[in-house]
Protein backbone atom coordinates (compact mmCIF):
# COMPACT_ATOMS: atom_id res chain seq x y z
CA UNK A 1 0.00 0.00 0.00
CA UNK A 2 1.36 3.18 -1.03
CA UNK A 3 1.20 6.53 1.01
CA UNK A 4 2.25 10.14 0.07
CA UNK A 5 2.26 10.92 4.06
CA UNK A 6 5.48 9.44 5.10
CA UNK A 7 4.09 10.17 8.77
CA UNK A 8 0.55 8.68 8.02
CA UNK A 9 2.89 5.12 6.68
CA UNK A 10 4.38 5.07 9.55
CA UNK A 11 1.78 5.07 11.80
CA UNK A 12 0.04 2.40 9.75
CA UNK A 13 3.06 0.07 9.74
CA UNK A 14 2.74 0.41 14.29
CA UNK A 15 -1.03 0.37 14.20
CA UNK A 16 -1.76 -2.52 12.46
CA UNK A 17 -0.45 -4.53 14.88
CA UNK A 18 -1.84 -3.17 17.86
CA UNK A 19 -5.45 -2.65 19.09
CA UNK A 20 -7.01 0.69 19.18
CA UNK A 21 -6.34 0.92 23.15
CA UNK A 22 -2.61 -0.15 23.03
CA UNK A 23 -1.98 2.01 20.18
CA UNK A 24 -3.55 5.06 21.78
CA UNK A 25 -1.71 4.47 24.84
CA UNK A 26 1.96 4.19 22.51
CA UNK A 27 1.00 7.75 21.03
CA UNK A 28 -0.19 9.50 24.40
CA UNK A 29 3.09 7.98 26.38
CA UNK A 30 5.26 9.29 23.27
CA UNK A 31 3.41 12.73 23.42
CA UNK A 32 4.49 12.75 26.88
CA UNK A 33 8.41 11.36 26.51
CA UNK A 34 8.43 14.18 23.17
CA UNK A 35 8.78 11.37 21.16
CA UNK A 36 7.55 10.06 17.97
CA UNK A 37 5.40 6.51 18.81
CA UNK A 38 7.55 4.96 15.95
CA UNK A 39 10.76 5.64 17.99
CA UNK A 40 9.26 4.66 21.21
CA UNK A 41 7.98 1.42 19.87
CA UNK A 42 11.78 1.08 18.15
CA UNK A 43 13.34 1.80 21.70
CA UNK A 44 10.68 -0.35 23.46
CA UNK A 45 11.65 -3.45 20.64
CA UNK A 46 15.03 -3.24 21.34
CA UNK A 47 14.87 -2.43 25.34
CA UNK A 48 13.24 -6.19 25.30
CA UNK A 49 15.85 -7.99 22.90
CA UNK A 50 18.36 -6.35 24.96
CA UNK A 51 17.10 -7.88 27.48
CA UNK A 52 16.68 -11.10 26.26
CA UNK A 53 20.46 -10.61 25.22
CA UNK A 54 21.62 -10.01 28.92
CA UNK A 55 19.20 -12.31 30.95
CA UNK A 56 18.85 -15.07 28.12
CA UNK A 57 14.76 -14.56 28.32
CA UNK A 58 12.29 -11.52 27.55
CA UNK A 59 10.40 -10.36 30.82
CA UNK A 60 7.49 -12.08 29.91
CA UNK A 61 5.65 -15.14 28.60
CA UNK A 62 4.19 -14.72 25.09
CA UNK A 63 2.29 -18.00 25.12
CA UNK A 64 0.65 -16.50 28.41
CA UNK A 65 -0.27 -13.40 26.91
CA UNK A 66 -1.78 -14.90 23.64
CA UNK A 67 -4.37 -17.34 25.37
Amino acid sequence: MAYDDKAHRHEHQVKVRLDDEVFQELKDVARDMKLQHSVLSREIIEAALEFRRTLGELPFELEKRRA
